[in-house]
């Protein structure tokens, strides 16, 4: 218990792990951290071991040269093999949303349940519109010295603009095509979490946003209805705002696998 490093090539990885019981293991979002988690470990009263760590790029971890969707899900895999613990419940948010759904697609058994936080929700059309002014807004002086005062605090991230909108376009890439049939490999119970506004949008492009989503969830719904999909009034920010209701959630999951545990108990 307590904090470790974990080793993934050019990567060093801070890990932190507390509590007793069944295995929780939390994956950030793009520009987050362990802190993160704080609030909603906190609803889960001890109940569980907690298991958090920060991907290459962000918080206490190194850099690196490689930001891509295959490397961050390689710290996640590098995490799980050296934590060693049997059939977690795995939640996450954002970009760790993605990473833990495709984690678990290519682990058959490895996983109990799957949280999924404002994330990885299939896409009828790309929400980036303007994949140029992107980048150039993310390259702009602001977010320049923005991310720069970031790396300065622990709970900070060394991604910079480009990095930013490279995983960002992979990510939509992959929510308009893969993501559909990678929901079809998980052997797990699945609970998806999304939020009913865009953050920090507003106007026509929320709009379209929104309706993006929620296309992309019936399309999720529709090919697989045991997936259990709630909508919470709120931002993008789950975990800080609303993590009561995650922890509900991971609760509930957590009693239909202490269910299924006991003989005769019904499924």
């Amino acid at each position: 218990m307590g904090e470790t490093v974990v080793n993934n090539g050019e990567a060093t990885l801070p890990v932190t792990r507390s509590g007793a019981g069944q295995p929780i293991v939390f994956f950030n979002g793009g520009g987050a951290t362990q802190i993160s988690w704080k609030k909603v470990i906190q609803q889960l009263h001890g109940h569980y071991e907690t298991v958090t760590f920060d991907f290459r790029g962000h918080g206490k971890a190194s850099q690196a040269t490689d930001y891509s969707f295959e490397a961050f899900l390689s710290d996640a895999e590098t995490v799980m093999r050296t934590i060693d613990v049997a059939k977690p419940i795995v939640v996450g948010w954002s970009l760790g949303a993605d990473v833990a759904a495709e984690y678990a697609a290519r682990h058959n058994g490895k996983v109990a349940g799957l949280v999924i936080i404002d994330g990885a929700v299939p896409l009828p059309e790309p929400l980036v519109e303007d994949a140029v002014g992107m980048r150039r807004s993310l390259n702009s002086p602001i977010m320049k010295l923005s991310m720069l005062l970031a790396r300065l605090t622990p709970y900070g991230y060394a991604l910079n603009g480009d990095a930013f909108a490279d995983i960002t376009l992979e990510l939509d890439g992959r929510r308009q095509s893969a993501l559909i049939d990678v929901y079809g490999s998980v052997d797990c119970p699945v609970a998806v979490l999304l939020a009913t506004k865009s953050a920090g949008e507003k106007g026509a492009h929320a709009a379209r946003n929104n309706s993006l989503r929620h296309a992309g969830a019936e399309l999720l719904a529709g090919r697989y209805p045991s997936i259990s999909i709630q909508w919470i009034d709120g931002t993008h920010s789950l975990p800080f705002r609303h993590p009561a209701e995650i922890a509900k959630t991971i609760d509930e999951i957590a009693g239909q696998l202490s269910a299924k545990q006991i003989p005769g108990a019904p499924t």
